[in-house]
């Protein structure tokens, strides 16, 4: 007899892996409850992913200096076990002094490995995450409300002008506000699934390897969740003392290295796990209320500055993640809807309905007071809001409904039409400007600095000391190790830094690289890079100028 007949009639053959595969994909891929519903899903995929994807190498034009210096970390991590500061595999980087997070390097590990240590495989880890970004904001959607809503939600977060623009570059910091959508949907799924909630815990306890401000942020929303959790009455409390025992033992090695920061203990070193000490001043006390000598008046302007970002401008001076002429989401109209749909949302918990909507207005809530407790505000301090903003946008779209009644009904439907052709004719306007004109403007380390010191590097002699130029905040030397790598025992052998006691240390010269160029440097030296301004300073009878745009390559004859 066989085993399907042993089986009987009643039972269903296990399923293969590749038919639970294919199962799996197509609910990824074809979520909706119709064919139109799932064409119009696909459709803004598409649209969402191509513009976070297409000429990623290329816009934004150049590197910022985060991002180089998280490509050398993980470039000497892969070759040498080891961070630039001689730590293996720390939870925390040292960078210019006072620190930068871990997790974005170890997202990328795998990225660089396989790609090389360039400008693409550098940013393909953000993009990826902000792709799947889209898929969790749609999910989140139909747990929240229903698929009318998802899609809602699916169109705000693809055209987002703040999405769009962090998911192109690779700031550590960027990588935060995405576990937490991560863990906001499998959240979601855990009221209903229980075995979600432990990987729900988990993600967003790696939040804390990913941005200085969750480590406030993750254990008031943890606390939040279980207050939720335990005022709805759910029984299955082994899931979640299991989800609470995983978020403990991940916190463990970051909150040693909270412990050995603050109170001067010496660093921890073993094969496999460091625990730094920062060689510089830590941003922990100098960018941080908690450590603040008026930390009432200190909150007090955060404040007016964090609600001019959310409900005036949109944006800061900083334009890396938000661009004046849109905002995080098209101002002004764009405010407005996300306005209306906080008011829907607050409405409907004040009528008892959706439940649910208390745990997105709690991760509001609490977003925007630690943006609030450090300084300067900026939209990285304030990037934990913005996912709920966006969510808040989708209610405000999603409120625009029939009703029954012909007048109201007729009016909604002129709204409706209206509020997402403004949103799209923004997004064409927005796309066109920063992949056209923005894309123009280089990050602090442009193409042609990396075309001149390739220039240098291939042309001068290999015991030529290169001297190249110094700026405020010396973006440039991490440039010179993204570009050209060295041994970071080398690194450390050799480093002279100009002052210890600073957040933001900068090198004398390390290697073969010396920075600033004085007379003196210039009357004895043999390989230089400069700014096109400078070129002038080396005659062309005795050296070889080579221009690159901003930069020129200078050689000795």
């Amino acid at each position: 007899m066989t085993d399907v007949a042993q089986r009987g009639c009643g039972e269903r053959a296990p399923l293969s892996f590749f038919s639970r595969a294919r199962g799996a994909l197509r609910r990824l891929l074809l979520p909706g409850d119709s064919a139109a519903e799932n064409a119009l899903f696909l459709g803004l995929i598409l649209v969402g992913a191509a513009v976070r994807l297409v000429w990623l190498g290329d816009v934004p034009l150049g590197l910022n200096q985060d991002e180089a210096s998280t490509g050398y970390e993980v470039w000497a991590l892969l070759e040498y076990g080891m961070s630039r500061h001689g730590y293996p595999y720390p939870v925390h980087f040292i960078a210019w002094g006072s620190g930068q997070s871990v997790l974005y390097a170890y997202i990328a590990m795998p990225f660089i490995e396989f790609l090389g240590l360039n400008v693409v495989a550098l940013r393909l880890p953000q993009a990826t995450l902000g792709v799947a970004a889209l898929f969790a904001m749609y999910d989140i959607g139909r747990r929240l409300v229903d698929g009318r809503f998802a899609l809602c939600a699916l169109f705000v977060l693809a055209i987002s002008p703040w999405h769009i623009m962090m998911s192109r570059w690779g700031l550590e910091a960027n990588v935060l506000p995405v576990l937490v959508l991560f863990a906001f949907a499998l959240l979601l799924r855990g009221l209903e699934r229980p075995r979600c909630i432990v990987p729900a815990f988990i993600v967003l306890s790696l939040g804390l390897y990913a941005y200085a401000t969750a480590y406030v942020f993750v254990p008031l929303f943890a606390v939040c969740i279980l207050a939720y959790g335990w005022h709805r009455h759910f029984a299955d409390f082994r899931h979640w003392a299991v989800g609470l025992a995983a978020m403990a033992a991940i916190a463990v090695p970051i909150g040693l290295f909270l412990i050995v920061n603050l109170f001067d203990l010496p660093a921890i070193k073993l094969p496999l796990l460091s625990i730094p000490r920062y060689t510089g001043e830590t941003r922990l006390a100098t960018e941080s209320l908690f450590f603040a000598q008026d930390p009432f008046g200190d909150f007090l302007r955060n404040a007016k500055m964090a609600l001019q970002i959310l409900l005036v401008d949109g944006h800061t001076p900083w334009i890396h993640t938000a661009l004046p002429e849109f905002g995080y989401f098209y101002y002004p109209a764009g405010l407005y809807i996300a306005l209306a749909g906080a008011g829907l949302m607050v409405w409907e918990l004040a009528s008892g309905r959706r439940p649910r909507n208390l745990l997105l207005a709690m991760w509001l809530g609490i977003a925007i007071v630690i943006g609030m407790l450090t300084y300067p505000v900026h939209t990285q301090r304030l990037n934990l809001v913005f996912f709920p903003m966006l969510l808040c946008a989708a209610y405000g779209l999603y409120g625009i409904a029939p009703s029954g009644v012909r007048w109201v009904d007729r009016t909604a439907s002129v709204l409706r039409v209206a509020a997402v052709a403004y949103l799209a004719f923004s997004f064409a306007a927005f796309a066109r400007h920063y992949f056209m004109e923005y894309g123009r403007h280089p990050f602090n380390i442009p193409p042609s600095y990396a075309q001149a010191l390739a220039h240098v590097i291939e042309h001068a002699e290999p015991d030529d000391a290169i001297y190249v130029p110094r700026g405020p905040f010396d973006p440039l030397y991490t440039a010179i190790l993204f570009y050209d790598p060295p041994d970071p025992r080398l690194y450390l052998d050799t480093v002279q830094i100009e002052r210890m006691d600073v957040k933001f240390q900068k090198p004398l010269s390390f290697g073969r690289y010396r920075f600033g160029i004085d007379a003196e440097a210039a009357e004895s030296g043999d390989a230089f890079i400069v700014s096109a301004e400078d070129a002038s300073m080396f005659p062309t009878s005795t050296f070889d100028v080579t221009p690159f745009e901003r930069f020129s390559a200078v050689i000795r004859r």
